[in-house]
């Protein structure tokens, strides 16, 4: 019977994910340090092994995703081998690794581990139940947790911390969870000492987010793409904790660009695009009914503008104002050529 499947690693969390590696990495004899989340400047794991006076060092990034990894990636990582001066670069996945990601690998002695191969050598080192060792893995009670006031946390929820953010107008606390994020308001008087939630958000739906100093801006999917607008008053401990629950939404639809208008927010995932106006409503369209896109217009009096060419049938044309008209037009159509 096999155990460990790649559904089954999809179902963790990212921080479980990244703690079951440093576990198989125990078991295979190494020494495994799984780092604090938002004080990992880049690393997931540290692993090493000395024998004989011989020792060697290397770097582990966890990659719980469902599409290829690519060569970006690879780049990016592989620069951590001459930072931090180890010997290479582990890259583990769920999935696989484009063609391209693959022959850059080769060039900086970055190794790649995709989904069947974990799920094989989790099978010879960890033949146990996954769910009764992804619980007894090591080095959880070295994380620094706290509760968060005014919140009950489900099974298994894990927080990350809390920073102070302006929300329409108000000072309140923007706290994280490894499953949530809350809006907080604190609404203590003289006689009581109270906290009122005014949103809680599931970390599943989170597209996004973007940081444009002063502002911070939530991207948040569902049935319909909203966006959370607010700025905080240390944006360094914000974009710590968010950067945390990545690997947790980039798994399915995700944020790939993002740009503030006069009039409203245009959203673009691997998925659907979306124009919400500040008044409230919202113009969304799949990408599967995009058949191209065009740029027309411009002049003395009339400015440019994207279109996007709908369904035939229909003969809908979508019209997108932006500042860089030709940024969008190929991140879009990038977009569409892998939806």
């Amino acid at each position: 019977m096999v155990t460990w499947t790649i559904e089954r690693l999809l179902d963790l969390e990212p921080y479980e994910f990244e703690e079951l590696l440093g576990h198989l990495f125990t078991k295979m004899g190494y020494r495994a340090e799984v780092t604090q989340r938002s004080r990992d400047a880049g690393v997931d794991i540290n692993v090493s092994i000395e024998n004989f006076g011989l020792s060697h060092t290397w770097i582990v990034q966890a990659k719980r995703y469902v599409e290829p990894v690519g060569v970006k990636e690879v780049r990016e990582y592989s620069s951590l081998r001459y930072r931090d001066n180890v010997d290479g670069v582990i890259i583990a996945t769920t999935s696989g690794f484009t063609k391209e990601a693959q022959k850059e690998a080769l060039g900086h002695n970055v190794k790649l581990l995709d989904g069947p191969l974990l799920a094989k050598m989790l099978e010879r080192y960890m033949p146990e139940d996954p769910d009764r060792r992804v619980q007894q893995c090591a080095l959880s009670e070295n994380r620094e947790t706290w509760n968060i006031e005014g919140t009950v946390l489900k099974q298994g929820e894990k927080t990350l911390g809390e920073t102070e953010v302006f929300f329409r107008g108000e000072r309140v606390l923007m706290a994280c969870t490894n499953k949530r994020i809350f809006l907080i308001k604190d609404t203590s008087s003289l006689l009581s000492k109270r906290r009122e939630v005014l949103h809680s958000m599931e970390v599943k739906d989170l597209l996004g987010w973007t940081h444009e100093t002063p502002s911070l801006y939530l991207v948040m999917g569902g049935r319909q793409i909203t966006v959370l607008s607010m700025r905080a008053r240390k944006p360094e401990n914000a974009t710590e904790m968010l950067e945390c629950l990545q690997q947790g939404y980039i798994r399915g639809e995700h944020l790939l660009k993002f740009e503030r208008t006069k009039d409203e927010f245009i959203v673009l995932t691997n998925k659907r695009i979306a124009k919400i106006h500040s008044s409230g409503g919202a113009d969304e369209i799949s990408l599967k009914n995009i058949l191209g896109t065009e740029i027309k217009g411009g002049g003395l009096l009339n400015r440019s503008k994207l279109l996007l060419i709908g369904n035939r049938k229909e003969n809908t044309l979508y019209e997108i104002d932006c500042a860089d008209l030709a940024s969008w037009k190929e991140a879009i159509e990038a977009a569409i050529r892998v939806s």
